[in-house]
């Protein structure tokens, strides 16, 4: 027997490693993992830890600390009653499988995993160019708890890389996934946006490690050779305020957007002639990245493991050195001239963007759901 019966619905936990009352990339993905399982008539409840309070279902189970951790703020839960809240909930909803992500990061998944009496599929999103700082500290903490887990997965060749240099053992890469006619779909145009000038786009947090700062002194010379160019920046974070100095300094016409709501972002990719991502390093995937290139936007990003083990198969991309503004506004530039060259940059990435949907990647989850518990029956 080498697994359960494919087409048999599931009672499915996800478990949220970080801060479900904020918005961040996981929690994203997490969502939509969920949204796509049910579509596929699976019964799916996400929980984790909450500064506030939770919709659709979701299950809180206790309070956050927010703390800065890589250079990211990150919350996470720190109330030790998770674990009878974690008790209650696994003995009510008696799931089939738990899917945890970034499974080692405390507290509650900690509790989840210690109690779990179903199989446990893990998801590591994380990647350090210098290696993981906790996974070495808190061996003696991390080894029992990576025991407990039926299948490793990871979202990329990079990921698996920093955790299985600590935990040795089986990873199989399921990449993030988007719902790629979302973003496909025709989008009104957001008013920051107008017609009759072209666009360079950047989503994501303004903190240092996204290097918003190169972007900003990549966009003087970039605004010197094509007139009329506006960046736009989609998001937000604790270097706001000195991006927005910076961008005063050099004179130059940015628009910060601040965060935007899921609904409006596929309008503001359609109506960029470019997408950049300057980041420094860290990068497990690039989950805005996939999101540009299934609205067909061309793309110029840096040329770190994360970003160019998804950009670099599908040619949907520009990529230059790490910190380096003079080559991002010398390929930015290129981009904006050269109307054959973004078309081309986008229409390979349209087409690579499928691989990556969730109607794909959900079914593919669920293929190891049913082994995980076919394998632990035998």
């Amino acid at each position: 027997m080498t697994g359960d019966p494919p087409g048999r619905p599931l009672r499915i936990g996800i478990c949220a490693p970080y801060d479900l009352g904020r918005a961040g990339g996981v929690n994203t993905h997490i969502r939509a993992q969920a949204h796509a399982l049910r579509r596929l008539g699976h019964d799916v409840c996400v929980f984790g830890a909450a500064s506030s309070p939770l919709s659709d279902g979701e299950v809180s189970l206790g309070g956050c600390l927010s703390l800065v951790v890589g250079e990211t703020e990150t919350g996470f839960g720190v109330d030790p009653r998770s674990w009878w809240t974690a008790r209650r909930l696994l003995r009510s909803r008696r799931f089939d499988v738990l899917h945890m992500h970034e499974p080692l990061m405390p507290l509650p998944p900690w509790f989840v995993l210690r109690q779990a009496g179903m199989p446990v599929v893990a998801t590591f999103h994380t990647y350090r160019e210098q290696g993981h700082r906790w996974y070495p500290k808190y061996k003696w903490i991390f080894d029992p708890l990576m025991t407990r887990v039926h299948a490793r997965l990871a979202v990329s060749e990079a990921a698996k890389r920093t955790v299985a240099a600590h935990f040795p053992g089986e990873y199989e890469v399921v990449p993030n996934a988007i719902d790629v006619d979302r973003f496909a779909a025709a989008a009104p145009r957001p008013e920051a946006m107008p017609s009759d000038r072209p666009h360079v786009l950047y989503v994501g947090r303004i903190e240092p490690r996204k290097g918003v700062d190169r972007l900003i002194r990549a966009m003087a010379p970039v605004q010197e050779r094509v007139p009329g160019v506006q960046l736009v920046i989609v998001g937000g974070g604790p270097d706001r305020a000195a991006i927005e100095a910076l961008a005063r300094e050099l004179n130059l016409h940015v628009v910060f957007a601040g965060r935007v709501s899921d609904a409006d972002l596929p309008g503001y990719y359609q109506a960029a002639d470019v997408v950049c991502s300057p980041a420094l390093g860290d990068e497990s995937f690039g989950l805005v990245l996939l999101e540009a290139m299934a609205a067909g936007r061309p793309i110029v990003a840096t040329n770190i493991a994360g970003y160019a083990e998804l950009l670099g198969p599908a040619g949907s991309a520009r990529l230059v050195d790490v910190d380096d503004p003079a080559s991002l506004a010398r390929e930015i530039c290129a981009v904006l001239t050269d109307s054959a060259l973004a078309r081309a940059l986008g229409e390979r990435g349209a087409i690579a963007a499928r691989r990556y949907d969730w109607t794909v990647v959900a079914r593919r989850l669920e293929e190891i759901y049913h082994a995980a518990i076919g394998s632990r029956r035998t």
